[in-house]
């Protein structure tokens, strides 16, 4: 169906050469006989039978004859001038009558524009005029008249030239708009095939060659229908070209093979192709390659069926919320917080969160508000509930691992724990993706672990307290059964029970502070750090050998720490209190330095000790762990100074060298009130 325009020119021009044939055939005919009638000439009707001959053999044998039909042109050519020397022959014998010359000089003019050529229009005139003229001249038949006739024949021939030259520059722009065109159609990135009405493909471009691996050698003659075996979807391919060559206009998807056995996805339009009168002589097919684009789905759908997947199958709730129309991030927080809360709606969740909720399904949720959600009892309830919205919006649209307070379906409450991400599009928040896990019963056991630990606590400050008034008790009979004594061996019983009631009074006073420490009830004050370890000191003169120890205290007298004084007072007191019951009481010695740092201060306390071994290390900081089995302390100084540090958020470590003592190093922070 798709033709160059050179094709469509010599088609045109056989056909036109056919026809012109069969009518100078006729028409020399009818002459011939009118001439025998009119003048009883019978030579001049067997030379135009003769010519009708020749004109009717052309016409006839270019149907039927290849190499006719190849070298027609010519051959018609040929004809014209042996129809137009039939034509001088005429005129010769009717010694150039004028009512003769001139029609043998305009069919000379007319069929001069018949050749593809000036130089053969030209040399056709040429030849016709100068036969005709020299038979004028050679029969004694010329006329001065006859001059203007042949010079006006001549000058046609010029004016032959101009339509011939417009005709080939008419025919040179088509020729270049076709060649356009034809490079658009074989350098597209489509394919592209025409069909006749009977259902052949006429013509393809590269680049459907290119598509299916065949040449289009290999294409152009076959029944568009064998193309239809190569593809998967054979039944849905097959009424598709029903519909075309019905003249409908299609669109699919074929999966079509390769003349190499692979397959590709092809995306098929086609639609009717008309003629320039408006019948119909075929159809057109663009074939497009959306193999990538196929792939890129394929994997699409696998993704999202992973997507899907792992969000139906985790056990966490996940949802997606969309707002009814975009928030800009440039408003204020205030606003943007409303906006999230008010036109926030849940558009996407799994099950899982559904049920955290104690609804069936997803559907029961979607559409909801992201306010009906938040549980607000009362003011303290819609600020907390704020105060998460505005951190989620300050920190970038993101919050991780942020408690929120909400009702599920019969009106309980639900603790949540939310890692949410919000997604800005131009300038604003257009949805927001959540995970959400349900710490309701962790809160509920939290509390109730909170709780048992406040009981414990009590419990273990009051019995703590309560046992140091029999133990006071019991060292008053100890006082006054030695008034009475006068025997050495009991002297040694009563000292021994003396020690005994004192590592209990000791231990107990121990487990007092521990309960003081761990209810961390105390209020944050401002701490002189010098006159704090002052006094510790003097708290501890009665101390066995305190007098022969060497103190070295580094203190500035301007330190000053923000912070729990009770905390900081157990710290401090329990480390230089072992500092002195574990120093070497040859020739003892403590050092005790303090140094002020940016978010709070540095304390370290060393002695000259035995050290602590390195097998103990990591157990010195244990509940009722003692170094030794001789020690005299109750094994809970290093763990209250642990627990009292963690109040505090502060840390400790030490070092520590057999023979040379141990060096404990702790940071304390000031406290921030918020």
């Amino acid at each position: 169906m798709l033709t160059t325009f050179n094709d469509k020119i010599r088609a045109k021009e056989l056909r036109n050469l056919r026809l012109l044939n069969l009518f100078s055939s006729v028409f020399v005919t009818l002459l011939g006989f009118i001439f025998e009638f009119s003048y009883h000439d019978g030579y001049i009707l067997t030379t135009g039978l003769i010519v009708s001959m020749i004109l009717t053999s052309n016409y006839f044998l270019s149907f039927y004859s290849n190499w006719y039909r190849r070298n027609f042109v010519n051959l018609s050519f040929t004809s014209i001038f042996i129809l137009h020397f039939w034509a001088v022959y005429v005129a010769y014998v009717r010694e150039f009558q004028v009512e003769l010359l001139l029609p043998v000089a305009i069919s000379t003019f007319t069929f001069s524009l018949v050749f593809d050529k000036y130089y053969k229009s030209l040399f056709f005139i040429f030849v016709i005029t100068t036969l005709m003229m020299a038979l004028m001249i050679v029969s004694h038949q010329w006329k001065p008249p006859y001059a203007i006739a042949i010079v006006t024949l001549y000058s046609g021939a010029f004016l032959a030239e101009e339509i011939l030259k417009r005709k080939g520059e008419y025919q040179s722009e088509i020729s270049k708009q076709e060649h356009r065109y034809l490079s658009l159609v074989e350098n597209m990135n489509d394919g592209l095939i025409y069909i006749d009405t009977e259902n052949k493909i006429t013509f393809v471009n590269d680049r459907f060659c290119r598509l299916t691996s065949y040449s289009s050698e290999e294409i152009v003659g076959r029944s568009v229908d064998s193309l239809i075996p190569g593809v998967k979807n054979v039944q849905e391919t097959a009424e598709m070209f029903e519909r075309l060559v019905a003249g409908h206009y299609i669109r699919t998807e074929v999966h079509l093979q390769k003349k190499d056995g692979s397959y590709s996805w092809i995306q098929v339009a086609g639609s009717p192709y008309y003629a320039d009168d408006s019948s119909r002589t075929g159809s057109m097919i663009v074939a497009t390659d959306i193999t990538g684009l196929k792939n890129v789905e394929e994997l699409l759908k696998k993704r999202e069926e992973g997507y899907r997947t792992f969000i139906d199958q985790s056990a966490v709730g996940i949802w997606r919320a969309e707002y009814r129309r975009p928030i800009p991030i440039d408003l204020p927080v205030k606003e943007q917080v409303e906006l999230l809360l008010d036109t926030g709606i849940i558009s996407e969740c799994n099950d899982f969160m559904a049920t955290m909720y104690g609804y069936s399904s997803s559907d029961d949720l979607v559409g909801r508000r992201i306010r009906d959600f938040y549980y607000v009892e009362n003011n303290f309830d819609e600020e907390k509930t704020k105060e998460l919205m505005n951190h989620f919006v300050m920190n970038n649209y993101k919050i991780s691992n942020a408690e929120s307070k909400e009702l599920d379906k019969n009106g309980g409450v639900r603790f949540m724990l939310n890692n949410n991400i919000g997604i800005v599009e131009e300038g604003c928040l257009t949805r927001t993706w959540g995970v959400q896990t349900d710490i309701t019963d962790r809160k509920r056991t939290e509390k109730e672990l909170v709780e048992t630990n406040q009981e414990l606590d009590t419990f273990f400050y009051k019995a703590s307290h309560d046992l140091k008034g029999p133990l006071a008790s019991v060292m008053g009979i100890v006082n006054l059964a030695r008034l009475e004594n006068t025997d050495p061996l009991n002297e040694k019983y009563f000292t021994m029970i003396e020690t005994s009631v004192k590592r209990l009074d000791r231990t107990l006073l121990d487990l007092i502070e521990l309960a003081r420490t761990r209810k961390g009830t105390s209020k944050i004050s401002l701490i002189n750090v010098r006159t704090l370890v002052e006094e510790i000191l003097h708290s501890l003169r009665h101390l066995q050998d305190f007098g022969r120890i060497n103190f070295e205290v580094k203190i500035d007298n301007q330190i000053e720490l923000k912070a729990d004084k009770v905390l900081v007072l157990s710290v401090f007191q329990n480390l230089i209190h072992n500092a002195i019951n574990y120093c070497n009481h040859q020739s003892p010695w403590v050092r005790i330095k303090v140094e002020k740092e940016k978010t709070g201060v540095h304390l370290e306390i060393s002695d000259n000790g035995d050290g602590i071994p390195a097998a103990i290390k990591d157990k010195v900081f244990e509940m009722f762990y003692r170094g030794h089995p001789d020690s005299s302390g109750s094994g809970l100084g290093l763990f209250i100074v642990k627990n009292a540090l963690e109040k505090m958020e502060g840390t400790i470590s030490f070092e520590s060298e057999l023979g040379k003592g141990t060096v404990f190093s702790v940071h304390i922070p000031n406290t921030v009130q918020h």
